[in-house]
C-alpha cells in the first residue's frame, strides 16, 4: 500500500514540477509523513525530486527527515551531495560527503565522480583532487570517466603540463585513456597557443587506436584559429574528411570560416563557405556580411570580377534567407557593383536600402550616378539624384558636373541650367555651367 501511495505521489510532484508550483508541491510532501515509513521510501521520494530537477526542494525535505523519524543512509547521502551539486554550492557538497564518510557511509563511485565533476567545472581543481585521493583511498578504482573529469578541469585553468603527466600515467596502468581523454587535454594545450603538440597527441591517439571524433577536430580547429594559423585549420579540414571519415559539423566549417576572414584569407574563404552551403548548413548572418564586405574591398582592389561574383551570391543568399541585411554591408556591395560596372544591380540595391528604412551614404550614391553617366545612361542617374534628394542628401560637385556635362552634349541644356539652379541653391556650385545665352536663342 505504502508503495502505491509513493507512485501516486510522485505521480503528483511529476505534474506540479511541470507547473512550476512549487510552493504547492512542498505542501503535499510535508503533509504526508505517513508514506515515509522506511528510509528507502523517503529515498524514493528524493530521487523524484532529483529527476524531475527540483534539487532545491529535494534538500528542503530533507531538513525535515527528523520529524519522520527516519535516519540518513548511504543512498540518502548521495542523493544530498548530487543536490547540492545541482545548486552549485560546492562547499556544501563537499561538507555533506564529509559528513557521509565521518559516519561510516561509502557513497558508491558515481557519486564521487559527479562531485569531482562538478568541482572542475567550476574551477575547483585542487577540491576536485582532494575528492579523488579520497575515493582511491577507500579502496574505489577510478574510472576513466572519473580521470577525463579531473583531465578536463586541469585543462580549464590551465594547468596543461599536469593534464599531460596524468594522461601518461593513464598510459602507463592498464586504465586506457579513450577520445575523451585525449580530447581534454587537447583542448587545454590549445587554448594556450601549443595546438602544434595537441596535433602530436592526436597523432599519438590514432596510433593507440582510439578514433577521434568531430569535439576533437573542432579543439584543432580552434587552437589554430586563435592562432592566427588557418590555413592549418582548413588541413585539418580535409583531414577530417579524407583520412578519418569524420563529417564536420557546423562548429567545424564556422571555426575554420571566422579563422580565415579574421586572418583576412578571403579566398580560401569564399571556398570554405561554398563548401559549407553545399553540405546544406547555414552560415551565421555577421560572418556572410563580413565575408561580403572582405569580398567587395579584395574584388576592387585586385580587379577581381570572380570575387566580385563571389561575393554578389553570398550578398542574395543572405537575402533569400530573410536575414536583415545592415546598412553597410549594403554600402559596400553598390560600391563594389560600380567598381565592377554592374550599375544596374548597384541602383537596384541603393532602392532595396531606402525601401528599408537605409539611409544610404552619399557616397554610394555618387558612384552610381558617375557611373550611369559614364555608360551614357544619363535618365537612370537623374533617378538616382532623386532618389538621394528624397532621402535628404546632397550629391558632389562632381556628380553634379558629370551630369551637366552629360546633358549638355545630349542638347538638353534647359536640363542642365535646371539641374545647375538646383544645385547652387543647394549650396553646391559645379563648376561646369550651361550657357544661357545658348539656351536664350533655342527658346527664341
Amino acid at each position: 500500500v505504502t508503495r502505491f501511495r509513493m507512485k501516486g505521489l510522485v505521480h503528483r510532484i511529476t505534474a506540479l514540477s511541470s507547473s512550476n508550483t512549487k510552493p504547492q508541491m512542498r505542501q503535499i510532501l510535508e503533509k504526508g509523513p505517513e508514506l515515509y515509513q522506511t528510509i528507502s521510501d523517503f529515498n524514493h521520494l528524493l530521487m523524484a525530486l532529483v529527476i524531475t530537477r527540483k534539487p532545491d526542494i529535494c534538500l528542503r525535505i530533507f531538513t525535515k527527515l527528523p520529524s519522520f523519524q527516519l535516519e540518513p543512509d548511504c543512498c540518502t547521502h548521495s542523493i544530498i551531495i548530487r543536490c547540492h551539486c545541482e545548486e552549485n554550492n560546492m562547499d556544501e557538497a563537499k561538507r555533506a560527503l564529509d559528513t557521509a564518510l565521518e559516519k561510516g557511509f561509502l557513497p558508491d563511485a558515481a557519486t564521487f565522480t559527479v562531485l569531482i565533476n562538478s568541482l572542475c567545472k567550476r574551477g575547483r581543481v585542487n577540491k576536485a583532487r582532494e575528492v579523488f585521493e579520497v575515493m582511491g583511498g577507500k579502496g574505489y578504482k577510478a574510472s576513466v570517466h572519473a580521470h577525463n573529469c579531473l583531465l578536463k578541469g586541469l585543462s580549464y585553468v590551465g594547468k596543461v603540463d599536469e593534464a599531460l603527466e596524468m594522461l601518461n600515467d593513464m598510459n602507463a596502468t592498464s586504465l586506457e585513456p579513450d577520445v575523451y581523454s585525449y580530447t581534454a587535454v587537447m583542448d587545454g594545450l590549445c587554448k594556450v597557443g601549443r595546438s602544434d603538440e595537441a596535433m602530436e597527441l592526436l597523432n599519438e591517439a590514432v596510433g593507440m587506436g582510439v578514433v577521434p571524433n568531430v569535439v576533437t577536430f573542432n579543439t584543432l580547429l580552434q587552437g589554430y584559429s586563435r592562432e592566427g594559423r588557418p590555413m592549418e585549420g582548413v588541413a585539418v579540414l580535409e583531414m577530417m574528411k579524407k583520412e578519418h571519415d569524420c563529417v564536420p559539423d557546423c562548429v567545424s566549417y564556422s571555426t575554420v570560416l571566422h579563422g580565415l576572414l579574421k586572418w583576412n584569407q578571403v579566398v580560401a574563404a569564399l571556398g570554405v563557405y561554398k563548401e559549407m552551403v553545399g553540405v546544406g548548413l547555414e552560415v551565421d548572418l555577421r560572418m556572410m556580411g563580413t565575408l561580403v564586405r572582405r569580398l567587395c574591398k579584395r574584388s576592387w582592389k585586385d580587379r577581381d570580377r570572380g570575387l566580385l561574383q563571389g561575393a554578389g551570391e553570398v550578398f542574395e543568399k543572405m537575402k533569400e534567407r530573410g536575414l536583415v541585411v545592415d546598412q553597410g554591408t549594403f554600402e559596400v556591395i553598390v560600391q563594389a557593383l560600380c567598381e565592377g560596372k554592374r550599375f544596374d544591380q548597384a541602383l537596384a540595391n541603393l532602392y532595396e536600402m531606402v525601401r528599408l528604412g537605409y539611409s544610404p551614404e552619399v557616397i554610394a550614391f555618387d558612384k552610381v550616378i558617375q557611373g550611369l553617366c559614364d555608360e551614357g545612361r544619363v535618365d537612370d542617374a537623374v533617378s538616382a539624384l532623386v532618389l538621394l534628394h528624397a532621402n535628404g542628401g546632397v550629391p558632389n560637385r562632381v556628380s553634379y558636373d558629370v551630369l551637366i556635362k552629360e546633358l549638355i552634349e545630349e542638347g538638353r541644356l534647359f536640363c542642365a541650367s535646371n539641374l545647375f539652379c538646383a544645385a547652387v541653391k543647394l549650396g553646391v556650385v559645379p563648376n561646369r555651367e550651361p550657357d544661357l545665352n545658348v539656351i536664350k536663342r533655342e527658346w527664341e
